[in-house]
């Protein structure tokens, strides 16, 4: 059976971020966890960067994931790393050196609850990028006795001249679109409300797993209604879009 992730809790958001160097006038390190993911950090000068995460002495979040949605980091040598205690520091994954510009995809068999976490870039000149999302994914099964459905929403408007031809005015990418059914027993009911919460209010977008393994910002369309078969079961449905 298929299932789906949400990373709803980027710990950048509620932690102290320090980046090397200092970033230019009008893209500040708080563009790297803004989840506006076509604003950017940038910073001109030519040196090895790191993007160093401390959580703080209590409240840390447990991370499974790693994404960093548009970069230039193509040709580039990263790794993705954690610590105790500041000194000491373990590779959460290999690291890699980055083959092109597409996103970052970075995932762990095990989450781990780890106070300090760091990415580390090799030099180079004029880094950028739009968003370091390390966030934590709650799994749920999907019920495909409601068949999920995937569309992909167009951003064209289309005009008719007066003679009756059609012209369309292409104003930006397409949208993937999906919508899930869960079926969620009263601990996945839990986790579900709790990666709501990490939304404030629904205003947030947040990373989605779809069924087909596919990651990508989204944010919901609506509020998910939650429908009791019985008690401690419920059924629902979540409708998403993709964020650009």
């Amino acid at each position: 059976m298929a299932k789906i992730k949400l990373y709803t809790r980027n710990i950048l958001e509620d932690s102290t971020v320090t980046v090397t160097g200092a970033p230019d006038t009008g893209y500040p390190k708080a563009r790297l966890y803004d989840r506006t993911i076509s604003l950017y950090w940038k910073d001109t000068v030519t040196e090895a960067k790191t993007f160093h995460v401390d959580q703080g002495a209590t409240g840390n979040e447990s991370v499974d994931g790693l994404f960093i949605p548009k970069h230039n980091f193509n040709g580039e040598d990263l790794t993705w790393e954690y610590s105790e205690n500041d000194s000491d520091w373990f590779d959460a994954v290999s690291g890699w050196t980055q083959g092109d510009s597409n996103q970052i995809e970075k995932t762990l068999n095990t989450a781990l609850l780890k106070r300090y976490w760091r990415l580390t870039l090799t030099s180079m000149a004029n880094p950028r990028c739009s968003e370091i999302f390390m966030s934590y994914g709650y799994e749920f099964q999907v019920d495909f006795s409601s068949q999920p459905t995937l569309a992909e929403v167009p951003n064209v408007q289309w005009h008719m001249t007066v003679g009756g031809l059609e012209r369309s005015t292409r104003f930006g990418d397409e949208r993937r679109q999906r919508t899930y059914s869960l079926f969620l027993d009263s601990t996945d009911l839990a986790s579900f409300r709790a990666a709501m919460d990490d939304l404030t209010n629904y205003s947030k977008p947040f990373y989605l797993k779809d069924h087909e393994g596919s990651y990508f910002m989204v944010r919901l369309l609506d509020v998910p209604k939650e429908n009791f078969m019985t008690e401690g079961h419920v059924t629902m449905t979540i409708n998403l879009i993709e964020m650009l």
